[in-house]
């Protein structure tokens, strides 16, 4: 039984290496980025992506139990919800900033 415990928390390391990971490099793509649309596509791929290994990999160290369900429900919270508040705050960034076209390509909404 030991060895399948030494398995898991490889597998649930490796998850949550992994999404640390991707968070830093959503960390470093906000600071070196220049404006605001790219900092927010930067952020939205690597914030949804990194925080779902870290929830997946947190699962997996609690074993098949109630809190597991609760972990698994905010997964499936966090990707139906991240990319439609990235987008809508995007939007509201293309409509408020008269000066986006000067810094990106825009297509008219």
């Amino acid at each position: 039984m030991k060895d399948m415990e030494i398995i898991r928390f490889a597998i649930a390391a490796l998850f949550l290496l992994s999404g640390l990971f991707v968070l830093g490099v959503a960390t470093f793509g906000l600071f070196r980025l220049d404006n605001a649309l790219n900092r927010l596509h930067a952020a939205a791929k690597c914030d949804t992506l990194g925080s779902l290994l870290v929830l997946v990999g947190l699962a997996i160290i609690v074993g098949p139990n109630f809190t597991t369900l609760k972990i698994l429900i905010l997964v499936v919270f966090f990707w139906l919800t991240n990319p439609v508040a990235v987008y809508m705050i995007g939007r509201a960034e293309v409509q408020t900033n008269p000066h986006v076209e000067n810094e990106c390509e825009v297509m008219e909404l």
